[in-house]
């Protein structure tokens, strides 16, 4: 454990109950010190720009600002601009393709929401004190199945582009917004989420919508 001062813990969600509980759970942890609570994206990167911090642990998806950053954009850019801290995502993501992509981003941990307060200390201790990455039991049950379907020729996994794309959609954003924020050509943008929406089997837009609802995209 460091041996000089506390470990300073940055947390983000965007549901005040949940970052209450987490708050409270992890200060019980000695050596432990939550110093900052922030409910989106764009406000944990401008937070951790300030002063020095040894672990992130934040949500995946966070409202549905369009101007907001979270989902594997906001781990992408946590993993390059801070490769030294670990970053543990909570979750109740329901989608096994943006889990396993997750958990192959290099993320230090990964607890699903529903398990309980407890998973995240453990997933804090074992990730802190221990230096080993966690994954709790429901998510390495997921990636476990979602490893056997590949396996099993089941349906083709989207792509980060893909799921940023019907993730931007479901959350109301039109083809020509979502080109503009993601810095790609309209059309580009709706082969992407054409794609994406042969590979689910989906047939409508609010087929799209409501998968996105179902798996925790938005």
């Amino acid at each position: 454990m460091n041996a000089t001062r506390d470990f300073r813990i940055a947390i983000a969600d965007d549901h005040p109950v949940i970052r209450h509980a987490v708050i409270s759970a992890l200060t019980g942890i000695p050596g432990f010190i939550v110093d900052a609570a922030v409910k989106s994206g764009k406000e944990l990167l401008q937070l951790l720009s300030e002063g020095t911090w040894d672990l992130i642990i934040t949500d995946l998806t966070m409202g549905t600002a369009q101007d907001d950053i979270d989902g594997l954009d906001l781990i992408a850019r946590l993993r390059k601009r801070y490769p030294d801290i670990p970053v543990v995502v909570f979750t109740m993501l329901a989608s096994d393709d943006v889990l396993t992509r997750v958990s192959r981003s290099g993320v230090a941990g990964i607890v699903d929401k529903r398990e309980g307060i407890e998973e995240f200390c453990i997933a804090a201790r074992e990730v802190m004190q221990h230096r080993r990455p966690y994954f709790s039991a429901k998510i390495r049950a997921r990636l476990h199945r979602s490893d056997g379907n590949k396996k099993d020729g089941g349906k083709a996994a989207l792509t980060k582009k893909e799921i940023n794309v019907i993730r931007l959609f479901a959350s109301g954003a039109s083809l020509t917004e979502i080109a503009r924020q993601v810095n790609r050509s309209v059309s580009t943008v709706a082969t992407q989420k054409s794609t994406a929406m042969k590979k689910l089997h989906l047939e409508t837009n609010a087929d799209l919508v409501k998968y996105s609802q179902v798996n925790g995209l938005i």
